[in-house]
């Protein structure tokens, strides 16, 4: 998701400037915040029968497809708008990645695993900025909307391949054998009174 939207960043700013409408890009960026901001109203109002690692899959599946739409825009206002559907699909992209990770994690080590989620997707970010800076000029815009979308369903296919479920860390922890620990003898005791 962060590599997908840093790519996005970059190329809403390309289509405005070969459209002649750099102003425009706000408008852009407002409907992503807008459509990202309804897309989670109504991501919390729904009871979700599937559970969160079945939901993701699908949710990022959808947002790529939205983004890689987007690059068939004829014009700055077709654009706003289809990035504004693809922003439906943010936020509960984002908060469904923050509910796989923390049932994954341990119960000591569930602040751990959102950083995680942070950091991935700042990283995410900036790569895909770079990515798609070295992309644009050298394919066609729509190709490298398709492209700035790829990310995010690779991420799926990584996922969802046959026999992969998220790591169980509250098994893993309750399975490894606690290291025994034997009483200090008389003689050890009698050696660290030397030291």
């Amino acid at each position: 998701m962060g590599t997908c939207l840093g790519a996005l960043n970059l190329l809403v700013v390309a289509f405005a400037e070969q459209h002649a409408r750099l102003a425009a890009v706000a408008w852009v960026e407002a409907a992503l915040a807008a459509g990202s901001a309804v897309g989670g109203l109504v991501y919390g109002t729904v009871s979700w029968r599937r559970s969160p690692e079945r939901r993701l899959p699908l949710l990022a599946t959808a947002f790529a497809l939205a983004l890689a739409a987007s690059g068939a825009a004829p014009d700055i206002a077709v654009l706003a708008l289809l990035i504004g559907v693809t922003g439906l699909f943010v936020a509960p992209v984002l908060t469904t990645a923050y509910m796989v990770a923390d049932k994954a994690a341990a119960a000591g080590s569930r602040t751990q695993a959102g950083a995680w989620v942070n950091t991935a997707f700042n990283t995410g970010n900036a790569a895909g900025s770079a990515a798609v800076g070295l992309l644009i000029g050298h394919l066609p815009l729509a190709a490298c909307f398709t492209v700035g979308a790829l990310p995010s369903l690779l991420g799926v296919f990584a996922g969802t391949r046959k026999g992969r479920r998220p790591p169980d860390f509250h098994r893993r922890a309750a399975a490894r054998p606690r290291a025994a620990t034997k009483p200090p003898s008389d003689a050890d005791a009698a050696g660290e009174r030397q030291r």
